[in-house]
């Protein structure tokens, strides 16, 4: 009796727990089916925006082409590099220009004439020959010694040529309608796969300082994306929903090497102009000013001195923080002829008002060689109109020297008539001090003691003493020490030696 029980317990159980995972079992599926309807609902609204980016791929895959890169000589060094990162963590290791050229690249085009011509980065050829450069377009077929039809250093652009006919090009769009938010997709070779397509938004616009190199003349205007962009994507183009060009991948922030969220694509207008040059004439040609500016911010508030941009307003006499700041003028330029001197706000330029220095940039990158404009300075709260001329701008700035605004505290103790500045890698190489240290002389007061050693603006100061020098605040402190003690000071010139100031 007690076995019945037990076993009209365990069957009531068994049927009780049968019925309860039907039951669950056909809950899950009834909202299993739910969720499928709604998604299959979601799909209508969702598919435009899903055909749109599979359209954009079809559209502009056909203009991107994959460049590969290798030295034919590899006697110089054993080591082979598969692939040149764009500027990986902004570090000037990973300037192209230096001696220390991979042996092998990879990187990626934009085919942007019928005739064969392909803009991409600079640095993606820059070191190889004409006959160690590979194309291969978006069908496999593979074109040797691409020619090097012209190359900017300054916009990191350079255009090469395939032969054949009926490419196609991809269009240019209008980079200044772009806002940040807008969706954008970027195709190329990242690490060597050819033909890859990712998406994101445009996350910043109008970035600068990205190049990490330095050169006497950088045009900088870029798109930051965070659609991935990873080394072999330089030179590959950003495009927005309608498949046309609105940036030249370029350039990565990252830590790792790779993708991190943070890419760079300099901005069309730029190609633009640029490659039009190139295919026009071979080179590019651009007027100049000779000035160094800033933006008028906090940064360059600690430049000088001062608290914040607050500080700056109200030392200058300015009216508002717009405008670019002239930290330095350079002899013997369009900007020296004309009287701008450091610590002029540049307001506007031929009646464009100047927001800051990539409004400068884009102001002076588009003035014709011998074209005179008007160019509005703020000195000492007070606005005036003057003259420029502009010049063509040179390769660098060898031979000329240069006056720099001091910072607003820095006591005015040059009684022996010297004004240094410290030796950046730019101003030594366009004055041929490579490798060195010092204290680059800007400016020596006449019939002073540093005028009657003969030292003049230009020369480079390493010793004070028997010690030598690296920056202006050492070069004070050497300095303070023998005109505390009223003791004659002994500087080395270089090219010149020793001098004594009395």
């Amino acid at each position: 009796m007690k076995s019945i029980k037990i076993f009209i317990f365990w069957w009531m159980a068994s049927c009780f727990f049968f019925f309860y995972s039907v039951s669950i079992f056909a809950g899950q599926k009834t909202e299993t089916d739910r969720l499928k309807k709604d998604l299959l609902e979601l799909e209508k609204v969702t598919n435009p925006l899903i055909q749109t980016f599979r359209k954009v791929a079809q559209l502009v895959s056909p203009s991107v082409v994959s460049l590969s890169t290798e030295k034919k000589d590899h006697s110089k060094n054993g080591k082979e590099t598969e692939t040149l990162p764009p500027y990986q963590n902004f570090s000037p290791k990973h300037d192209p220009h230096v001696e220390n050229l991979p042996k092998k690249g990879l990187g990626s085009g934009i085919i942007i004439d019928e005739r064969g011509y392909i803009l991409t980065n600079n640095h993606v050829i820059s070191g190889f020959s004409e006959d160690e450069i590979t194309v291969v377009t978006h069908d496999g077929e593979q074109y040797k010694n691409a020619k090097i039809v012209g190359v900017d250093p300054n916009t990191d652009i350079a255009v090469i040529k395939i032969e054949g006919e009926d490419f196609l090009p991809l269009e240019f769009g209008n980079s200044e309608d772009v806002q940040v938010g807008d969706w954008v997709i970027a195709i190329g070779s990242p690490f060597g796969y050819q033909q890859t397509v990712s998406a994101g938004i445009i996350s910043a616009k109008g970035r600068t300082h990205v190049i990490p190199f330095e050169l006497p003349f950088i045009y900088e205007d870029f798109f930051q994306t965070d659609a991935a962009i990873n080394p072999g994507n330089s030179g590959g183009p950003l495009v927005n929903l309608r498949g046309e060009l609105i940036g030249v991948n370029t350039a990565i922030a990252t830590r790792s090497g790779g993708f991190q969220g943070v890419g760079f694509a300099i901005s069309a207008s730029i190609a633009k102009e640029t490659v039009e040059n190139i295919v026009a004439t071979g080179s590019v040609v651009r007027g100049y000013l000779g000035v160094g500016t800033h933006d008028i911010n906090d940064e360059l508030a600690m430049t000088l001195g001062l608290e914040d941009k607050k500080e700056i307003i109200h030392h200058f006499g300015l009216l508002s923080e717009k405008g670019a700041f002239v930290l330095e003028v350079w002899s013997d330029t369009p900007a020296s002829k004309a009287g701008i001197s450091p610590g002029d706000v540049i307001s506007e330029i031929g009646g464009k008002k100047i927001g800051g220095t990539t409004d400068l940039q884009q102001a002076i990158r588009r003035a014709k060689v011998d074209e005179k404009i008007i160019v509005k300075i703020v000195r000492n709260g007070v606005e005036s109109a003057l003259e420029v001329t502009v010049e063509r701008q040179p390769e660098d700035l060898a031979g000329k020297t240069y006056l720099a605004i001091r910072k607003v505290d820095e006591p005015t103790k040059f009684s022996l008539g010297l004004v240094v500045n410290d030796l950046n890698p730019a101003i030594a190489k366009s004055l041929g001090f490579e490798g060195e240290s010092g204290v680059l002389v800007v400016d020596v007061e006449v019939g002073s003691p540093a005028e009657r050693a003969g030292i003049s603006p230009g020369d480079l100061i390493t010793k004070v003493g028997t010690k030598e020098v690296n920056s202006v605040p050492e070069f004070m402190a050497l300095m303070d020490e023998f005109l505390e003690k009223d003791m004659t000071v002994s500087v080395y010139v270089k090219n010149k030696g020793f001098v004594t100031l009395k």
